[in-house]
């Protein structure tokens, strides 16, 4: 004696349900689990490969931290330091921007030798130090500033061993240029100027 099921369900707060309406139901609520499984594994993949690019673009960056400026003279015959502390040469050093601040009052502008183009210091060898010729910094007209009290924020852009462009600004991080720089035509001389 065979027994036919009924095709129909006493569901406790529904009343009686129909087999297809539950298998209807089963399949999507197994279908929400699978977009939200998805939706998590595209959430994880993403945030880890931001990790992993931050974690690469700061291995690119370690070498640069470690060409650091220091001030080697004071005004009126302002230079400034820069050395390699790292392990790899640097090459294409230029200063191409002086900065001065004196409270709340800033720079004009500066100069080596006359002229405001990015001046090349050339190559530094790890552990060694190049020093830039006087620079000039203007202040504006009619304000009280004291130049050896004053803070300078030298910007230079250098070549890394492995091929990239960096630009730093007195000790803050090393920004990757993408591009190369402007050509410059002002090569330092065996003199200094």
């Amino acid at each position: 004696m065979v027994v036919l099921a009924d095709a129909a369900s006493q569901v406790w707060f529904f009343g009686r349900v129909d087999a297809d309406v539950f298998a209807a139901w089963g399949q999507v609520i197994g279908a929400a689990g699978t977009l939200l499984a998805v939706i998590v594994a595209i959430w994880i993949a993403i945030r880890d490969g931001r990790y992993r690019d931050a974690e690469r673009r700061d291995n690119e960056a370690m070498h640069a931290r470690l060409v650091s400026g220091a001030r080697a003279s004071n005004p009126p015959s302002l230079t400034i330091s820069y050395s390699n502390y790292g392990s790899c040469p640097v090459t294409s050093v230029r200063v191409v921007d002086v900065a001065g601040r004196f409270g709340e009052t800033r720079s004009t502008g500066w100069s080596i030798g006359g002229s405001t183009e990015p001046y090349v210091l050339g190559a530094i060898a790890p552990g060694q130090t190049v020093t830039t010729p006087p620079i000039s910094v203007t202040w504006p007209e009619g304000q009280d500033v004291d130049e050896t009290a004053a803070l300078y924020y030298p910007t230079i852009v250098f070549f890394d061993t492995n091929g990239r462009w960096w630009e730093r600004r007195g000790h803050d991080q090393p920004r990757r240029l993408l591009s190369s720089p402007a050509a410059v035509s002002r090569l330092p001389t065996g003199n200094g100027s």
